[in-house]
């Protein structure tokens, strides 16, 4: 695996801490994983940010660190993670579950709704198989069909717009292509 990393395998720290993480209790090498997650994160690999997100959140050497948590679910979000855009709706949609105020509950809502339609969009665009993400598809569907009733639908249409005008796809140009082609065989 290390040598993947050296050769330039972006994502192949991820899946190196991945195997260090599974190991029985007691011989986990949660430092070292972090380590390899955080190199792929700065290296671009957007799901690192989602999977240090869930390392800290579920405990990383037996304390959950919450805030920590949820510094890198942004981070992640922010670079467009699917996997963290959802979490993110998760967390919107338990919020409104517990809301007591029906304004604030919608708003809830709609926010759940606007973070799985960009989860959705993003994993169309990065042309994730269907059943990785239907889901989301949905859940996006469900909140909408509860918005509605609600009588918010135009903040459901407005906001879809915008999600959709933020991930549009762009056309990678030539060198982009090029690049991701010969990726394999350039030397770092």
């Amino acid at each position: 695996m290390s040598e993947a990393s050296t050769r330039g395998y972006r994502s192949a720290g991820i899946d190196w801490a991945r195997l260090l993480l599974n190991r029985p209790v007691g011989t986990q090498e949660a430092p070292r994983a972090i380590s390899l997650l955080v190199q792929a994160w700065r290296d671009g690999v957007s799901i690192a940010g989602f999977e240090l997100g869930q390392l800290y959140e579920h405990g990383v050497s037996g304390s959950v660190e919450e805030a920590r948590a949820w510094k890198w679910y942004g981070d992640a979000a922010a670079a467009g993670d699917p996997n963290a855009l959802a979490r993110f709706a998760e967390r919107s949609s338990s919020a409104a579950r517990e809301e007591p105020d029906a304004s604030k509950r919608r708003a809830d809502l709609l926010l759940a709704f606007k973070y799985y339609a960009a989860a959705a969009e993003r994993a169309r665009h990065e042309d994730w198989p269907d059943d990785l993400w239907m889901t989301w598809r949905y859940r996006r569907a469900t909140l909408a069909r509860v918005l509605d009733r609600e009588g918010m639908m135009q903040q459901v249409a407005d906001v879809y717009n915008e999600v959709r005008d933020q991930y549009a796809r762009r056309p990678r140009t030539l060198r982009e292509r090029l690049v991701s082609l010969f990726r394999p065989w350039l030397r770092p």
